[in-house]
Order: C-alpha cells, then structure tokens, then sequence
C-alpha cells in the first residue's frame, strides 16, 4: 500500500480528500455559471441596440439591472452563512434559468432590464456561495492558491461564453444566444445538487443581523483599502462590459469577433492565475494591486486609439490581466479578515460594493458617451483609474504589513 492510500484510509485523509471533491465540484460549477453569464452579457448591449435604443438607453439598462443584485448582495451573503452554500447555489441557478427564458420569449426593453436583473442576482448568489466553498473547503496554508484555481475555472468560463455566444448569435440572432443560458443550467443545477460542504456553526448570522455585521466588517483595518480596489476596477470593467461591443461593431467587428475580443480578456485573465502565490511571494499583494490597476487604465486609454482586431484584442487582453490579479486577491483578503462564520457577508460586502460600481459605471459612462462620443468615454475611465491609483498608493501605505504583504487585519 502507497503512502498516498494509507492517508486516505485516516481520517485527516480522507477530510482532504473530501475537500478535494467539494472543490472540484464547486469549480466545475464555476466554469458552467461562468460560461451562462458570458454566453449572453456581451451580446445584451447589441441586442438592445438592435432594437433602436440610444447608448444612454443601455447605460441605463445596464445600470438599472444591477440595483437590485447591489441592495441584496449583503442579504446574499448573510443566507450563505445561514443557509450554508448549496442552497443558496441551487435557488440561484434557477434565478439564471428564468433570466435565460424571459431573454428568449420577451423581446422588449423592460424585459431585458427584468432578465438581466435577475442573471445578476443569480450571478451574486453564485458567486458568493462558490467563493464561500473555497473558504471552507481549503486549509488555510492552501486558501489562496486555490482561490487562484478557482479564479482559472470562472476565466475558463469566461473565454468559452463569448465565444459560444457570438458564434450562435451571427448564425441564428441574439436569441440563440441566451438559448444557451437555459441549456447550460441543466449541468448547472446537477453540479449544485450533487455538492456536499462540510457543515459548520451558521448561528453567528441570519438575515436579519447581515447590515450590522457588514457595518462591523467594513470598519475593520484595511477592508476599505480591498474595497476600494474592487470597486475601480469593477467600474473599468463595467464600462468595457456594456459599451465595448458597442465600439467593436461601430468599427466594423461581427458578432464572432467581439465574442473572440471578450474571450481575449478571459484568456489572459485564465494564464495569469496558476501564477499568483508566486508572484505574491515576489511582489507583495499591494504591488500587485496597483500595478492590475495601472494595467486596466492603459487598456482602457488605448482602446479608442485602435481600429484593427489584434490590436483590440490585445488591449482587452490587458484588462484580463489586471482582473486575473485584482480578483482572487481580493476574495483572499476578504475571506482572511474574518472568522468563518462571517465569510459569506464578508464576501457578500465586497460583492456589494462591485455591483455599485457595476450600477453608477455604465449610467455615468453612458452619458458622457452620449455628450462626446464612444471614445470619450473610455479614455474618461483611463483618467479615472490613472488617477486613483497614487490615491490607492496612500490607502495601501496607512496599512500593517508583513513580508510586502498585508497582515491579517485586527478588530
């Protein structure tokens, strides 16, 4: 017998080997939501577009879409630490499957801004309840390296989405498309029901206190410094999600084009994160977080300068870069700031304040866009980031440190 079998056979074997199983079944749920909400999001701005609507019309679609996600993302985070994941998992696959269905059978403005409002409630669920899993399932010596596994299967899911979407959407319209979205629920649901998570106590949370402890959580020392890079980089690519393809077509770009542009991005975003405890260990969490920011300013101050497909799709390959980094780490430092029962309101803060920036993005972009041209607004949004990033540099120099990375932050 291997020394590998025998440490199955005891009970530390085969807990590790149950945490293995949950994780891969929690990233292969991962890859499949990942895949639905790219299948469909890239193309929503052109099939509003389509319809005659004006680029302020999407901005405010967009933006509308996402208040409801932002009000409850807190709520959502407080039902997995309640409830506990799979259940919060299972309700929000079927969220998706009814955003799927109203986007095929209900072609109107109002319908689309009640799918897409709806997709992201099942997207917030999803993710917070995944990214909980990670916390639980993995030992913490091993807790952000297989946040970096996690983070390579939704940006697998995110280079396959676009891709599958665009091809469906230039041979068959934009509602074959969103067809996909309740195809790819089915393994959806089959993965979260088949995913058992060790219990542990919920009894610290409940929806009713989820406000009191957000407020608790986001006073602690240095929460606002990782909320604050999540927030700028979650409004750079909230600009890029609603009015990129919007700029790809006005240049000439088909649908299987933008799709491959998007899948770019997720590409670039999938290749830096096996990467990410090495390059902690060599840089420091905070470089790193500056230096993702800075990267998604250039590629968004250089995307209007371009009109060719490779140059465009190296510059969306940038802002892949800049979330393949600024993503996992800020999960990590939310998950390592907390005790474990609070990591599901924990991660539902941050997913808060992403969706804020996900709502005030594509309304304040898109009326600038509106005034002054599609340009205009991405080289706004380079300006913004550029600009934040000394005042980053500020936040991030009032902070306790330890080997070039954060400590983990005191009460």
């Amino acid at each position: 017998m291997t020394a590998d079998s025998t440490s199955s056979n005891t009970p530390a074997g085969a807990a590790a080997a149950g945490g293995r199983m949950v994780l891969a079944t929690n990233n292969g749920l991962a890859l499949v939501y990942n895949v639905a909400w790219a299948v469909a999001t890239p193309f929503i701005p052109l099939y509003i577009a389509a319809q005659g609507a004006s680029v302020a019309v999407i901005g405010v679609v967009v933006g509308v879409s996402g208040i409801l996600p932002l009000l409850l993302a807190v709520h959502a985070g407080a039902l997995v630490d309640e409830r506990g994941p799979t259940a919060v998992s299972r309700v929000s696959v079927v969220l998706f499957a009814a955003a799927g269905a109203i986007l095929v059978w209900f072609q109107s403005i109002p319908g689309i801004t009640i799918a897409y409002t709806l997709m992201g409630l099942g997207n917030i669920g999803l993710i917070v309840a995944s990214q909980t899993v990670v916390a639980a399932a993995s030992p913490a010596a091993h807790r952000m390296r297989n946040y970096g596994y996690y983070a390579l299967w939704t940006s697998a899911g995110s280079v396959l989405g676009p891709v599958l979407g665009g091809l469906a959407a230039q041979q068959w319209g934009y509602r074959a498309a969103f067809a996909l979205v309740l195809v790819l629920m089915v393994p959806a649901f089959a993965l979260a029901m088949s995913m058992r998570v060790p219990p542990t106590s919920r009894q610290a949370v409940s929806l009713g206190t989820a406000l009191t402890h957000a407020g608790a959580i986001v006073r602690r020392t240095g929460i606002t410094a990782i909320l604050w890079f999540s927030f700028m980089v979650v409004c750079a690519q909230a600009l890029k999600q609603s009015f990129y393809p919007i700029y790809l077509q006005k240049v000439g770009f088909t649908t299987t084009m933008i799709g491959l542009a998007f899948a770019a991005d997720s590409l670039c975003s999938m290749a830096t994160r096996p990467f990410l405890t090495r390059n902690v260990a060599r840089f420091g969490q905070a470089t790193l977080l500056l230096g993702a920011t800075s990267l998604a300013a250039v590629s968004l101050g250089v995307t209007p300068l371009l009109r060719t497909f490779w140059p465009l799709v190296l510059s969306s390959a940038l802002m892949g870069a800049s979330g393949g980094v600024t993503m996992p780490l800020t999960m990590h430092l939310m998950a390592e700031s907390v005790a474990a029962e609070f990591w599901g309101v924990a991660l539902g803060v941050r997913q808060g304040v992403q969706r804020f920036a996900s709502v005030v993005s594509p309304i304040a972009f898109g009326l600038v866009i509106t005034a002054f041209g599609i340009e205009s607004g991405f080289f706004l949004g380079a300006a913004t980031l550029a600009g934040a990033v000394p005042i980053m540099r500020g936040v991030v120099r009032h902070l306790h440190w330890a080997g070039g990375t954060w400590s983990r932050p005191q009460a």
